[in-house]
């Protein structure tokens, strides 16, 4: 497969180093600088402006099978990615920043002829709503009306140390996995919940609603957002459906102007995040959750840790830079969400999944995927799955179901199968067999 790549900054290289040891992949650069850092990988690399047909016919466009745009213009996007498609490119991918250019976070199929079309702003900001909105949760995916999502357990939880078995979890909720420390289990029944694991639950939406007081988590009423920009407004705008109350800080007046018109239920509030005494004044203290979503990671972790030595219970924030995310995580901000890794992880699952549609990926590198049986009649407990995988639910005359070992599996039958990227050739060889 030939792919070309437009841009090469910090998406555009990951994109590139990943699927450069397997695919023929050309780089479009206009700087310099990154070009040469391309020079590291196995890719070839053309200088210029993707936008421009003449350099797209230099990159090889007519030979190309997928055109990926993500450079950090969204114009130079938009066009490049048209052009590549009126030149018979058979699939497009597109990143904008701009929200105008998209109304949902990711769009398939768009009108004008884009595959797909990525507003990472407005990933994240879906992202940080749903974390919000399902308590105790810190990553998540969802498919129609399932769900999986990990949720912390604390020493004060009433399911740490006791066995799964023993919690009465509801009959359409499975616990798909614990991550403990840098382990990955599978767990049975007989396994005991740790303080500190992580349990990566699956199930019905209402089921996934229902264990937060299992788990132990309080429903969230107050939130604070600090950043008016693209990823704080559109937040708001989804967290006021939830019925919350909502104080969005922003220093810049005219962008404060800006969210007064289109927010309906969110006080906002002009002044500085990282200002003590505002954020005594506005009781930052008593929030159950303060969202740090400005252009600066540095300015983001401030407000968390200033947000949670104030009383906040928990602390989302926005982190550009993904090498920070594990450091931010440690020093006690509760999830690090980066708006390029949305991109990334759309170009991967369209990649990877060719044949195998992803639902999505919880942690990196541990993805739910949907597949196809290819088995009849065999229960659950006696298919032979790689390290790590789990049958979690299947869907049978539309109807979807959380799977028990004693499940009979038919042919045809829709799979939901939690495993690692890694897993996933094999684990499509055994379940198509």
């Amino acid at each position: 497969m030939r792919i070309i790549v437009a841009g090469s900054g910090e998406v555009g290289y990951s994109i590139a180093k990943e699927l450069a040891e397997r695919y023929d992949v050309t780089v479009i650069e206009v700087d310099e600088g990154k070009a040469s850092e391309m020079d590291k990988l196995n890719v070839e690399v053309i200088r210029g402006n993707a936008a421009n047909v003449q350099i797209l016919r230099k990159a090889g466009i007519d030979r190309a099978d997928m055109f990926i745009a993500v450079t950090g213009n969204d114009e130079v996007n938009l066009l490049s990615a048209l052009a590549a498609k009126k030149l018979g490119v058979r699939t497009v991918i597109a990143r904008v920043g701009n929200p105008e250019y998209a109304d949902r976070p990711v769009i398939r199929n768009h009108p004008i002829g884009y595959d797909v079309l990525v507003c990472p702003e407005l990933v994240l900001a879906s992202d940080f709503a749903k974390l919000v909105t399902i308590p105790g949760s810190i990553e998540f995916a969802e498919l129609e009306d399932i769900m999986l999502v990990e949720m912390v357990v604390k020493e004060t939880s009433p399911v740490a140390g006791k066995r799964i078995a023993e919690v009465g979890f509801p009959k359409n909720v499975i616990v798909a996995a614990i991550h403990r420390g840098d382990k990955i289990i599978v767990p049975r029944g007989d396994a005991t919940i740790e303080p500190g694991d992580k349990l990566a639950v699956f199930g019905k939406v209402e089921g996934i609603q229902a264990i937060r007081n299992l788990i132990g988590e309080q429903v969230v009423r107050n939130v604070v957002i600090v950043g008016a920009g693209t990823v704080g407004i559109y937040t708001a705008k989804l967290l006021e459906k939830a019925n919350l109350h909502i104080k969005l800080i922003e220093r810049d007046e005219k962008t404060a102007e800006k969210a007064l018109k289109v927010l309906r239920r969110t006080k906002v509030i002009i002044g500085d995040g990282t200002d003590m005494n505002l954020m005594m004044e506005e009781e930052v203290g008593k929030a159950d959750v303060i969202i740090a979503t400005t252009d600066s990671d540095e300015k983001n972790l401030l407000v968390a840790l200033l947000g949670k030595s104030l009383g906040a219970k928990k602390a989302f924030v926005r982190v550009d830079k993904k090498e920070y995310a594990p450091l931010f995580e440690k020093v006690g901000v509760d999830a690090a969400l980066s708006p390029r890794k949305s991109t990334y992880l759309e170009v991967m699952k369209i990649l990877r999944m060719m044949k195998i549609r992803a639902v999505g990926e919880i942690k990196e590198g541990i993805v739910v995927i949907e597949i196809e049986s290819g088995i009849d009649g065999k229960r659950v407990a006696s298919i032979k799955l790689p390290e790590n995988t789990i049958i979690a639910a299947v869907k049978r005359d539309g109807e979807i179901e959380v799977v028990k070992g004693d499940t009979v599996i038919h042919r045809g039958d829709l799979l939901y199968v939690l495993t690692t990227w890694e897993n996933v050739d094999e684990v499509e060889k055994r379940l198509r067999a």
